[in-house]
């Protein structure tokens, strides 16, 4: 049984990915603070493990809220990782959850060697948390991923907050943009995927798929049987990730299409 260990396993998509595959693998909990570089040391020289899943870090909000902790959680602390496992004899494979907010955006469907135009601190340091990790460990991957949705998600992101406005009567301020959204079952079940086959590339982490973002305000809207008031403007981009080079190297699961079931479970 492959031994793996995590941060941020009270994190989103880390806990969904812990209660999927808790019994499937041997799965070791980093429950420190990943800025506390001595635990952590402590932890890998006491642990063994043959995958290092890093799910931790800040959110794009709580970047935007404190930039200088941004830096230190999101980056610093991933390069003195990096460091540690380097000084393992027996060193894990890195699989290092990164963000398609790396991307600029396109009219058409986006491939990993893509542009990069990172606007946000927290994207800007995902970026160069892909950089280091590229020129400095050997067995990694790095997965993109797009706009990952599912129950328990914090209120911060895109539809649980939208369903929060719907409810509470308020104005939404939207625009035209599409984006790719995934399901946290599918996103986590790339994941296993990934780690199954030993992947040692970058991946494109989406359902391939578009949706406007006032259509999932109506769906939102529908299913809750609560008008939204949208105030719209006319500011148009599209961020939609193209999945071929994973259904490539052998991913056959249907990744499922956005709707109002998957939306509000």
């Amino acid at each position: 049984m492959k031994r793996i260990a995590i941060t941020g396993y009270n994190s989103f998509i880390g806990n969904h990915f812990y209660k999927k595959y808790k019994n499937k693998y041997i799965i070791v909990n980093y429950k420190e603070n990943i800025n506390n570089i001595s635990k952590f040391k402590f932890f890998i020289n006491k642990k063994r493990f043959d995958f290092f899943i890093h799910f931790a870090g800040m959110s794009r909000s709580q970047c935007d809220e404190n930039k200088k902790l941004c830096k230190k959680t999101n980056f610093l602390s991933l390069k003195k990782i990096i460091n540690q496992l380097n000084n393992l004899e027996n060193k894990p494979r890195f699989i290092f959850i990164s963000s398609s907010l790396v991307y600029a955006n396109s009219s058409k469907k986006i491939k990993e060697g893509f542009k990069k135009k990172p606007k946000s601190l927290y994207a800007k340091l995902k970026l160069n948390s892909e950089n280091y990790l590229k020129e400095n460990y050997k067995k990694y991957s790095i997965l993109r991923l797009f706009n990952v949705y599912g129950k328990k998600q914090p209120r911060t992101f895109f539809i649980p907050d939208i369903k929060k406005k719907i409810q509470q009567k308020k104005i939404i301020k939207l625009n035209k943009s599409t984006r790719d959204f995934i399901h946290v079952n599918d996103a986590i079940k790339i994941i296993n995927f990934v780690i199954k086959n030993n992947i040692n590339i970058t991946l494109n982490v989406g359902s391939g798929r578009g949706s406007l973002l006032l259509s999932i305000v109506n769906m939102i809207s529908l299913y809750s049987k609560i008008k939204a008031k949208v105030k719209l403007d006319s500011k148009k981009d599209k961020l939609v990730a193209d999945i071929s080079k994973l259904r490539s190297i052998g991913y056959k699961n249907k990744i499922n299409k956005i709707n109002e079931k998957y939306i509000n479970i």
